[in-house]
């Protein structure tokens, strides 16, 4: 059993119960991972969010997101990735590990994004340095887990595009949105936490 407060050992007595789905991609599809960064706040665990930077051809251009991005032959395998990307992004250097656990890969199949599967990992470090902004971030922002599943944060947004119209659940935070692939991790990591009563009572 793990104490009331020690988070980290929370995290990986659930992860330790835990079989991430991975279903192998279809051939031709490229890898991704991205991580959901976690560490001790004032009063609770946050999560590191950061708002990707405009770019044209980029179909997540200007959303919320979690670091991360494509796999790369320098990379020994999709955690590689995650720590990586996490690092060119942000400035933020973990280690594998800071690495508890990984959730349900994605698999997406849409006409307006690339075929691609990725790979969700979650970190956690007690204590985290600055995040600074690079040519693929605009900004970042941290939320206290359990506004993440505060009922009031919950919404939805109607999204256009090419004469298509679709509707999303959201998170609102701080003026931000939480939406789609970022949206179903976020949702797959409160399914693994469970219910508030079993939880550490603070992050540190």
């Amino acid at each position: 059993m793990t104490e009331r407060n020690d988070f980290s050992g929370f995290l990986k007595e659930r992860f330790s119960r835990y079989e991430a789905r991975r279903a192998d991609p279809p051939a031709g599809t490229a890898r991704a991972a991205v991580v959901l960064v976690l560490r001790a706040g004032e009063i609770q665990p946050e999560a590191l969010f950061v708002v990707r930077a405009t770019h044209e051809r980029d179909p997540w251009s200007g959303h919320v997101a979690l670091p991360g991005g494509r796999e790369e032959q320098v990379d020994r395998d999709l955690m590689d990735t995650a720590l990586r990307e996490l690092h060119e992004e942000t400035g933020l250097g973990l280690d594998r590990k800071e690495i508890v656990g990984r959730l349900d890969d994605l698999n997406p199949v849409s006409r307006h994004i690339p075929r691609i599967a990725i790979s969700p990992f979650v970190a956690w470090r007690r204590r985290l340095g600055g995040v600074r902004r690079s040519a693929e971030i605009d900004g970042h922002f941290w939320v206290p887990v359990s506004e993440l599943e505060t009922p009031a944060r919950r919404s939805s947004l109607t999204h256009r595009r090419d004469g298509d119209t679709f509707r999303f659940p959201t998170i609102e935070y701080d003026g931000h949105t939480v939406w789609g692939l970022t949206y179903s991790i976020v949702q797959n990591f409160l399914e693994l936490l469970g219910d508030t009563a079993d939880r550490p009572t603070t992050g540190q």
